[in-house]
């Protein structure tokens, strides 16, 4: 079957513009997620540019040369951001103003207007550099992974090689006008960046799919004030290192801790206040924490912390280093700061099974301990696995 550059050209017009559309109702939905609609611009510019493209004869040249190609160059340039905003890194402006404007420069040259292959020829290689921009941030990202990588990967590096293969084989060839038409090997070169495209497609819709069930996912879980898990996530992270801790055999440590005298913040400096503090607080314990341990808001000014692998000698540790940094930092407010103490409850499950409510009840009876012996203190409540009595290594007036 002999492959029609026409049929192709409409093909790649009419998928791209599918994808924008698909693209755009994502970004009506969404538009907190700027990428959907840069993935909208880039797709439903080179459809257009594919359309113009087309050998329409009353399309003058000036719009099917000069002005196409910069709609795929803009395009492309545009989707590289779109891929960049996802691993927040900053919108670059070079690539999306300098192909563009040297195209249309060398296009106001006699010469170069009046050569088709010339143009074949720069306009690939331009094409080639945009899409080593796409393979060099799927080769970097943090945000992409596993199979979707792959297929990234494969479709920006493909589109590479194939521009820049069109690009020397035009230029080594020199045929003039007849590349553009009847030439089975231009053709291809337009077949199979189809192929490529349609997979930065897919690959598109599937990462930002995965980012969108992500951002769900962050405020299902997620408290909104201080950052850090709330009391539904913690809940079942904490049944799943639980049981994980059962299966081999190793201790978990909960810590239940609570900001003393934490309604006289909001009573005497305001609710405002009183958030801050939450937050700065949330913000000082997370530094001090290893990877898989869980911190979580719990309510109000309460807070759990789950030790992976900890026994309750050294939770009952890392709890009074928690609170020794706790009084021993202030935290900033308007023109003053405000000083705060914790009271901690700590319980250990010792490498026996144990399940997360009932290690709960115990952090917090001994929470109830450490708050009546007057505060500002880490307390174990007595079981029946036997008690840890701890002494506070600062005095009570901090």
């Amino acid at each position: 079957m002999q492959l029609d550059v026409f049929t192709i050209l409409f093909l790649m017009a009419s998928i791209s513009l599918l994808a924008a559309f698909g693209f755009g109702v994502g970004w009506l939905r969404q538009k907190s997620i700027s990428e959907l609609g840069l993935a909208a611009c880039t797709f439903a510019l080179i459809g257009l540019g594919a359309y113009l493209h087309l050998p329409f004869e009353h399309v003058p040249a000036l719009i099917r040369v000069d002005f196409a190609n910069t709609m795929f160059f803009v395009a492309l340039a545009l989707g590289w951001n779109a891929f960049r905003l996802i691993d927040n890194r900053r919108f670059l402006i070079l690539p999306l103003v300098l192909p563009g404007v040297f195209w249309l420069m060398l296009c106001r040259v006699p010469s170069f207007h009046e050569d088709a292959t010339r143009q074949i020829v720069v306009a690939s290689f331009l094409i080639s550099l945009l899409f080593l921009g796409y393979v060099h941030e799927f080769r970097r990202s943090s945000s992409v992974g596993g199979a979707v990588r792959v297929l990234l990967l494969v479709s920006a590096g493909g589109n590479v090689v194939v521009f820049a293969a069109r690009g020397v084989y035009a230029l080594v060839e020199a045929q003039g006008q007849s590349l553009l038409s009847g030439n089975v090997w231009m053709a291809l070169s337009l077949a199979i960046p189809l192929v490529f495209i349609t997979g930065l497609t897919f690959g598109g819709l599937w990462l930002w799919q995965a980012r969108a069930v992500g951002l769900l996912q962050h405020e299902v879980e997620i408290d909104p004030l201080t950052g850090i898990l709330n009391r539904r996530a913690f809940e079942r992270g904490g049944w799943e290192m639980l049981n994980c801790a059962t299966r081999q055999r190793k201790s978990t440590a909960l810590l239940l801790f609570d900001i003393d005298h934490f309604k006289s913040i909001n009573d005497q400096l305001g609710h405002l206040a009183g958030d801050h503090v939450l937050r700065e607080l949330a913000r000082l314990v997370k530094r001090q924490l290893r990877k898989n341990d869980l911190l979580a808001r719990y309510g109000g000014e309460e807070f759990v912390l789950l030790l992976d692998g900890a026994h309750l000698g050294d939770a009952v540790a890392v709890a009074d280093k928690l609170r020794v940094l706790i009084a021993q930092t202030p935290i900033s407010w308007q023109s003053g700061c405000v000083k705060l103490t914790v009271s901690i409850g700590v319980a250990a499950t010792q490498g026996k099974d144990c399940s997360l409510l009932a290690l709960f009840a115990e952090a917090d009876n001994a929470l109830y301990c450490a708050k009546h012996a007057g505060r500002n203190r880490v307390t174990t409540a007595p079981t029946a696995r036997g008690s840890f009595r701890f002494k506070p290594s600062v005095s009570k007036a901090e």
